[in-house]
């Protein structure tokens, strides 16, 4: 009887230090770190660990003389509006199409009538099964020739597209091999890769390295709280900190990041920023 006292004791003694630990210890879940999404209107985005920037690079972009920033919105494809009004905005943002979406190819004409990059925004598999990535996804076990034509039907659909980055992918692109077989046919068709980095084990910068392609790697993903406020803090606190490093930033054309996007341009502008297409950052940092 004293035996089970004793280990009843000891029992509840350790459900209180476990239960402390996760009230008092645990550290918060990181507010600006990669996320994952199906459709724009009602996804279900999944949290991953934001990935530090490497040092090394970021030196290097600063020793490159940049101090610029790309800003690219996903998702586009679903709804025309946001399209029109972010095109309003006097600065060169650029815009991802997802394949196979409603209004992809109207989308698309819109941007490009207008002298803005276009992106293939391109479904890769997520690590979380329930998010399904939508029509025209790399899967890993697609072979290389299902992979080169999967990626060159997504081109197809998206015409005027300067380059490539992923849409979800936590999965794929942390599969190297299958990874470069992406990265050189895109380098074969002469775009650029920009890594959304869902994941903090992506292989793409070393797939990137590997194959030659001119590559960069999302910093910041603006608007995971979407919330009009967060969102314009969020962005001009990032760009001052950073403010002379190469950042490339992602957002979505959800009414609130739009609300922003209208009024933290002005602003960055008026402190010297300069925003860029994508394909200008890239260049900037290739020089590295």
């Amino acid at each position: 009887m004293k035996l089970i006292k004793g280990f009843t004791g000891l029992l509840l003694l350790l459900i209180v230090l476990i239960t402390s630990y996760f009230v008092f210890f645990r550290p918060p879940r990181d507010l600006h770190g990669p996320r994952e999404g199906g459709e724009e209107k009602e996804a279900i985005r999944e949290a991953t660990p934001a990935p530090a920037p490497d040092s090394s690079q970021k030196n290097q972009v600063t020793q490159a003389g940049s101090g610029a920033i790309a800003i690219i919105i996903d998702d586009i494809g679903f709804a025309l509006a946001p399209v029109d009004k972010l095109l309003s905005i006097k600065a060169p943002l650029a815009f991802a199409v997802l394949p196979y979406s409603p209004h992809a190819e109207d989308a698309a004409a819109m941007i490009h009538a207008q002298g803005h990059e276009l992106l293939l925004h391109l479904p890769m598999e997520p690590r979380n099964g329930k998010h399904q990535p939508g029509p025209g996804a790399l899967f890993r076990n697609m072979t290389e020739q299902d992979i080169r034509k999967q990626l060159n039907d997504d081109l197809a659909v998206v015409p005027f597209v300067v380059g490539v980055n992923n849409h979800m992918g936590s999965a794929f692109t942390e599969d190297e091999e299958k990874l470069i077989v992406v990265l050189k046919e895109l380098r074969k068709k002469g775009f650029f890769f920009i890594d959304s980095r869902t994941t903090a084990a992506s292989r793409a910068e070393d797939g990137a390295r590997k194959t030659g392609i001119r590559f960069a790697a999302r910093r910041l993903f603006l608007d995971n709280d979407r919330n009009q406020e967060l969102t314009f803090n969020n962005l001009l606190d990032q760009v001052e900190k950073n403010r002379h490093s190469s950042l490339v930033i992602i957002g979505h054309p959800y009414p609130s990041t739009v609300a922003a996007l209208q009024e933290a341009v002005p602003v960055l502008q008026s402190r010297g920023v300069r925003i860029v297409p994508p394909s200008e950052l890239v260049a900037i940092i290739s020089k590295r």
